[in-house]
């Protein structure tokens, strides 16, 4: 599948910077760079190398020599991946990679001072944990960090690079033995250890840290949050947002899935042998072109754009039980307010378009194997086949659009749901759900016959980022301009103080309008989602935006029986089903 973006236009923010100030912590001095009034300080290594004899290895603290001056001005070399990320997609193609990737940008308004404790908001970037890097031009923090300081809620920006594909969740006998996995999950921790540590400096607060992420960056927040089975201490983070993913949003990652794959590769570059530790000692030695051109090769023969072939895989001490396990028993970081949601069509771009009514039911079986008859029955038979139709300007069928809500719900919706509850259940942490209604995309899909997309998957990263102006060549409205403003603008104030929406910055467009909590008082006294009567959902965009009042009989869009649905799509017994 392609999306044909090629032309998009980035908006060119640094058109003027200069080299300016320096930033001085304990051993080490920055000298940062500032363009149209933000200031950042790019490249920082925040662990030693892991290239070499490092690969495959856990990261470890960056040490310098005292008194050090960093030039900080420069973006840091992305992790190894494709050198196109997406063909023809947006992502910015990718011309300084190495193994050697463990770095980290800090961006605030221009002149804020070291005491100025403003909150902290840490981005994980998503990409199938196969591809991303923090200077993507997707992800440039311009719109939230002078966004949020025109509503007088200033914000200090921190994104990181962390280890990808084979490289970074990489999965063995060896691997296990020795400690060394998850290390994509273990490169993030380190990173937020890092602005604990150091974050004051920079004019930041460590005590009032918000982590948000997308798509499997948003579960790579999850994971931070289930780390340890919850008895890791307190998290190096204080508020979560997590869009269009959740902690147990890849049920694979209770399987043998990722250690196939790792032998998979393993054999490809000839380093396979019965013994795993020699196998491994093989891996480290195999150049890294070599080795990274057979993953990339080995990723794109199984799944769309390479996507989700190395990803967290339980077992081990980051992970210590399948992620699903470990919401429902309340094995995750407690006391941390949450927004958490997902994109009306969040499936779309990944369900196959040619798929008719009649090929639904052997669709689901090609992609979940283990699905026995009783249940797939059972799945589809909450999805009524009468309830779905062909949209207008779409070539696709009505059973595309059943299959793709299915998918949807089963990926994103639905464990959104279940860890919502969770947290609410377990802790007095507040859950606010949303679903996003509006894309900047839709007359580009419009006009290059791809209506049945929707709102995608990605459509919230423009509205998040404050973007949207800067992508004008795919004709986005002035509804989606000012969708951009309130939307960044939410998400800053949640990073504030823990409320999202705020009515009197609404009627400004500066925030979305007040958001209340997904479960009542009444409902989060159980973690099962068969019990409860009703939640609240923030529907983003389109023309009925506000709180939609959730229950089995409503008939919002993509909101229709979405409890007895979720009830079904995340008991154990399903769970256990997909994960095979």
């Amino acid at each position: 599948m392609r999306l044909e973006l090629s032309y998009f236009v980035a908006l060119q923010y640094f058109s003027f910077a200069v080299a300016s100030n320096l930033v001085k912590t304990s051993q080490v001095s920055y000298v940062s760079v500032t363009a149209n009034g933000v200031e950042s300080f790019l490249g920082i290594p925040f662990a030693e190398s892991v290239s070499g004899e490092k690969r495959f290895t856990r990261p470890t603290p960056k040490k310098w020599s005292q008194g050090h001056t960093f030039n900080a001005t420069q973006p840091g070399p992305a992790c190894p991946q494709a050198k196109v990320p997406v063909q023809d997609f947006i992502f910015q193609n990718v011309t300084n990679a190495k193994e050697d990737c463990l770095n980290l940008r800090v961006d605030r308004p221009a002149n804020v001072s070291a005491g100025a404790k403003l909150p902290v908001m840490v981005y994980i970037y998503g990409g199938g944990d196969s591809i991303g890097q923090a200077y993507d031009q997707l992800y440039s923090p311009q719109g939230i960090v002078l966004g949020s300081a025109g509503i007088n809620k200033p914000v200090i920006y921190v994104a990181m690079n962390y280890r990808l594909n084979i490289f970074g969740f990489a999965a063995s006998a060896a691997l296990s033995a020795e400690g060394n996995t998850n290390l994509g999950l273990r490169d993030q921790r380190l990173a937020l250890e890092w602005v604990q540590q150091n974050i004051a400096y920079f004019g930041g607060d460590p005590e009032n840290v918000t982590i948000f992420g997308e798509s499997d960056g948003a579960t790579g927040v999850g994971l931070q949050c289930t780390a340890f089975g919850g008895k890791g201490g307190p998290v190096p983070f204080h508020r979560m947002i997590l869009e269009s993913g959740a902690p147990a949003a890849d049920p694979l990652a209770a399987s043998d899935f990722v250690a196939n794959n790792t032998a998979e590769v393993a054999k490809d570059v000839g380093c396979l042998s019965s013994d795993s530790a020699q196998t491994l000692a093989c891996l480290r030695r195999v150049p890294y072109d070599k080795l990274l051109n057979a993953t990339l090769t080995h990723d794109s023969s199984l799944t769309a754009f390479g996507f989700d072939v190395f990803i967290g895989n339980a077992g081990d001490d980051f992970i210590p039980a399948a992620p699903s396990e470990l919401v429902r028993s309340g094995r995750f970081c407690r006391n941390v307010p949450l927004i958490i949601g997902w994109n009306l069509n969040d499936a779309s771009l990944f369900t196959d378009s040619s798929l008719t009514d009649s090929t639904v039911a052997s669709y689901f079986r090609e992609s979940f194997p283990g699905l026995t008859n009783d249940t797939l029955a059972k799945m589809l038979s909450l999805y009524p086949a009468s309830e779905f139709t062909t949209m207008p300007g779409s070539n696709a069928s009505a059973g595309y659009y059943r299959a793709s809500r299915i998918e949807r719900d089963i990926e994103f919706v639905c464990p959104a749901l279940q860890f919502a509850l969770a947290a609410s259940h377990y802790s007095n942490a507040k859950a606010f759900v949303y679903q996003l209604e509006q894309t900047p995309l839709e007359n580009f899909f419009a006009e290059s016959n791809n209506s049945n997309y929707g709102v995608s998957h990605f459509s919230d990263i423009f509205y998040v980022f404050n973007e949207v102006q800067g992508f004008s060549a795919v004709g986005p409205t002035q509804s989606d301009i000012d969708l951009g403003t309130r939307v960044s603008g939410s998400w800053e104030l949640f990073a504030n103080n823990g409320v999202p929406g705020n009515s009197q910055l609404s009627k400004q467009n500066a925030s979305l309008a007040d958001w209340p909590a997904a479960f009542t008082p009444t409902d989060v006294g159980t973690c099962e989602l068969g019990d409860v009567s009703q939640l609240e959902v923030f529907a983003i965009g389109g023309s009925h935006e506000g709180p939609v009042m959730v229950k089995d009989s409503t008939t919002h869009q993509g909101l229709d029986k979405l409890l007895e649905r979720c009830a079904f799509l995340t008991t154990p017994e399903f769970f256990a089903q997909i994960a095979t």
